[in-house]
């Protein structure tokens, strides 16, 4: 008889404490999951922030520089100093090379040369070298010579908005159709009166500076 009372109560703390498997792996598990930060990690971060508020330091300046450099172009644009010193240069330029023109001319092609010194010319000076004789021309190959002109100087006394004149001290090379001839170098000194044309300096007179000694 005792023996079959204990075999319930068995039975009973069984179905009140044990539990099947699946029903405890089935149960989701609701605890919040907290992260613990080293402090490597935490170092991490910070210099992640600190890169971050840099990028946009360096990015904020570069925008300002831009807009500085922008806005430093468009009023450099308008100011007539600048413009002035632009067109002197221009000047300069041009009628330096347009005098090395003039004292330039090679003995085997002189309609090319001629047609380089109306290129550069313009007003009187360029009515008078189109004009220039058959035989002129004739004389100019018959001398046998390649002259090639060298500005070593050159400067403005006068500007105007179309207008200018300038002082140079030209090296002119004579090379002769003998090789056996050496070349010779002549030095000269020119004032040239200079007109803007279409946008481009040309020469409307052109006559040599004695050159004092003493």
């Amino acid at each position: 008889m005792t023996e079959g009372r204990d075999a319930p109560a068995e039975t009973a703390e069984e179905s009140t404490t044990g539990e099947p498997e699946s029903s405890k792996e089935s149960e989701p598990d609701v605890r919040p999951s907290v992260v613990v930060l080293g402090a490597d990690d935490a170092a991490a971060s910070s210099r992640r922030l600190r890169l971050g508020r840099w990028t946009w330091l360096v990015l904020a300046a570069s925008i300002v520089a831009v807009v500085a450099a922008y806005l430093s172009w468009s009023n450099a644009d308008d100011d007539p100093a600048l413009a002035r010193a632009e067109l002197r240069d221009l000047a300069i330029i041009e009628g330096t090379a347009a005098v090395e023109t003039m004292n330039s001319m090679d003995y085997r092609d002189v309609e090319a040369g001629l047609e380089a010194w109306r290129s550069v010319t313009t007003g009187v000076l360029r009515d008078q070298l189109t004009a220039i004789a058959a035989d002129e021309r004739q004389l100019l190959a018959d001398q046998g010579k390649i002259a090639t002109g060298r500005v070593v100087e050159a400067a403005l006394t006068e500007l105007t908005d179309r207008t200018a004149t300038m002082i140079a001290a030209v090296e002119v090379t004579v090379a002769d159709k003998d090789p056996a001839q050496e070349p010779t170098v002549k030095r000269n000194r020119y004032s040239a009166d200079l007109v803007l044309v279409d946008g481009d300096w040309k020469l409307e007179n052109l006559g040599q500076v004695p050159v004092a000694t003493s």
